[in-house]
């Protein structure tokens, strides 16, 4: 079982298993959460435009480590997904409008896991995002109370500046049953910015 998780409303959501180096293929892109967009035209754009590398998914747990991309599509899309490289046929991850990447919010995350669907039956599971620039730390709120903190990349997208990551959760924390409920933005003073709920299969 392969799942994703957007945690921002208007992400349209991303899962390829038989993409090229320059794009994620049609028939593996859901496009219907993306509103105002033209299917056809969605996946034509999928196509297009240059991939950049923005963040590192480390390996651990017996798991190779993956990268995090951005591609500004030639249609208006820009989406983030993770992959071993960038020409995998293994990508998982959504696509926003170019002129809001972060679909009004000051963070916008996607978790995609393999495995399932309880949480103990899940062999891996990634959180991949943006945030802006005043974002200065994110934090994941596990299900058991806990906090883990996500190491944040500076990105450069056009003469935009935002903060991308990739984190990937410890398989002890997903055996005994342990899964995250929310990710939580965090300025420079430690105040609350923005919060999106997610969570493995709901």
């Amino acid at each position: 079982m392969v799942g994703v998780r957007m945690t921002s409303r208007r992400w349209a959501i991303v899962v390829s298993t038989s993409a090229v180096a320059t794009a994620i293929l049609a028939s593996s892109v859901i496009a219907g959460q993306f509103r105002g967009s033209d299917p056809e035209a969605f996946h034509a754009g999928l196509a297009t435009g240059e991939i950049t590398r923005v963040a590192d998914i480390a390996a651990g747990d017996g798991l190779p480590g993956r990268g995090v991309f951005v591609q500004a599509t030639d249609t208006g899309q820009l989406c983030i997904w993770d992959a071993p490289s960038a020409s995998s046929r293994q990508r998982q991850g959504g696509c926003n409008s170019v002129d809001d990447p972060l679909g009004g919010s000051a963070l916008s995350a996607s978790l995609a896991y393999e495995g399932g669907p309880a949480v103990e039956d899940v062999q891996d599971a990634r959180l991949i995002g943006l945030a802006s620039r005043d974002v200065a730390a994110v934090q994941v709120l596990m299900s058991d109370g806990t906090q883990r903190e996500v190491r944040l990349m500076k990105a450069m997208l056009g003469s935009d500046e935002y903060r991308a990551f990739g984190y990937r959760f410890k398989k002890s924390d997903l055996r005994r049953g342990v899964d995250p409920t929310a990710v939580i933005a965090r300025s420079a003073t430690g105040d609350e910015i923005a919060r999106q709920a997610t969570g493995i299969g709901g």
